[in-house]
């Protein structure tokens, strides 16, 4: 049976398809522009996910942020740090992040979703240790509770998600208001994403 906890390890054998294959046309763009707007010049944002930089951690840098990328594939990141060499990088599985830091804003982009359903709940955790009093989270699900697994570069990547519902009282109970729930965004390649801000307490 496929290992459902440990699919980064795929994007190892997949990286280079991956940074061939990723669309570079930032149909994202709307999405990080609105978290640009969020926050102050010069704010700092974690990529969980971070993958080969290109193109949202890259359209970040080049707004003046200080992003820093997290991803659990080795090879992922070294095709990220040949696309960005001088922004900040860790190799971590972001279940087990500790990183002594906090930022402005997160985002868990397409990488949130390769989480098993038991595992996601316990990110809040990790996404409050980490993050700045009235910071932005940002990141993508599914649409429904389930589990799938995709074809991507020749390996069976899997994915999985909570209902709507509970990622709204996730959010709740770690103290996050949702700004913006966009399910099955057709102009973002079908993205389905959430934008909630850490309330002062």
């Amino acid at each position: 049976m496929e290992n459902k906890k440990r699919v980064f390890e795929k994007y190892n054998f997949i990286a280079d398809w991956y940074s061939q294959s990723r669309n570079q046309d930032l149909m994202e763009k709307g999405y990080l522009d609105k978290l640009i707007n969020l926050l102050p010049e010069g704010a700092s944002i974690l990529d969980l996910g971070c993958g080969t930089g290109k193109p949202m951690m890259e359209y970040l840098l080049n707004h003046g942020f200080q992003v820093t990328g997290v991803d659990a594939s080795y090879k992922m990141l070294e095709i990220a740090k040949e696309n960005l060499p001088s922004a900040t990088f860790f190799e971590a599985d972001m279940r087990e992040l500790s990183l002594d830091m906090k930022f402005d804003a997160i985002m868990a982009w397409h990488s949130f979703f390769h989480l098993p359903q038991e595992d996601q709940p316990y990110m809040f955790d990790i996404f409050l240790k980490h993050m700045n009093t009235n910071g932005i989270l940002i990141f993508t699900s599914g649409k429904e509770r389930g589990e799938a697994w995709g074809m991507n570069g020749g390996e069976n990547l899997f994915h999985a998600s909570l209902d709507a519902q509970e990622y709204r009282s996730l959010l709740k109970k770690h103290n996050f208001q949702v700004l913006e729930y966009k399910e099955y965004d057709a102009e973002c390649g079908g993205a389905t994403v959430w934008t909630a801000q850490l309330q002062s307490t």
